[in-house]
């Protein structure tokens, strides 16, 4: 009986232990390495002086422990005249300091012109999200802050409503209406209007698009 003990708070120390290596473990991945917190906001001080004359301000920096984008350092920044917010990092390809401000304005003035069409469409939105495409808006406007108009741009953006529910029937409807007000009154030339069901009542994914291969 005693050896069964003695061999049961045995196993049971090294299951602790082996819990508390991979909690630790985790913590370490998540927690940012300050020095490389510290070069990238040098590089990114550094790179926003010579592209944007003092115009952009790093107020942050951010760590991509998931691999959710192509960098594990960024830093973030604010344009001091209109407020919006954007990344600087390094080119995983080119080893060059890039950023997406052009995206982050794109997305920023999409998402001003639609939000309350969109919430008094969709009263219980969880999230309204803005896509343009990356890497051809923000290596064609880089370093850039004369940018032209949303209407101008030759790029198809994603309006993505999240929504914690299932299916209603006036869902298409609905979606019909803002596809007609991106198309007739914002007056964009192309677009694709998504609502995503998520939550107990998921109910997938529906799409509507006009100026698109889903016209």
């Amino acid at each position: 009986m005693k050896k069964a003990l003695k061999w049961m708070f045995i196993i049971l120390g090294c299951v602790i232990g082996l819990i508390g290596f991979f909690v630790i473990a985790f913590i370490v991945e998540m927690t940012p390495d300050k020095d490389e917190e510290s070069k990238i906001t040098a590089k990114a001080e550094e790179y926003l002086k010579t592209e944007y004359s003092n115009q952009m301000e790093v107020y942050d920096t951010l760590y991509d422990n998931m691999g959710n984008f192509g960098f594990e350092y960024a830093a973030k920044a604010t344009n001091n005249y209109n407020h919006v917010s954007f990344l600087v990092y390094e080119d995983s390809e080119t080893g060059e300091m890039v950023d997406d401000y052009a995206v982050s304005y794109f997305e920023e003035e999409l998402y001003d012109a639609m939000v309350d069409d969109v919430e008094k469409r969709f009263r219980k939105a969880g999230m309204i999200v803005a896509d343009y495409e990356q890497t051809s808006v923000a290596r064609k406007y880089l370093g850039d802050t004369d940018l032209p108009e949303i209407q101008d741009l030759d790029v198809a953006p994603t309006l993505s409503i999240w929504m914690d529910r299932g299916k209603e029937d006036g869902d298409k409807q609905k979606m019909k209406e803002i596809i007609d007000i991106l198309k007739k009154d914002v007056h964009l030339p192309q677009v694709k209007v998504m609502i995503h069901y998520y939550g107990a009542s998921a109910d997938g994914t529906i799409s509507m698009a006009y100026g698109t291969k889903e016209e």
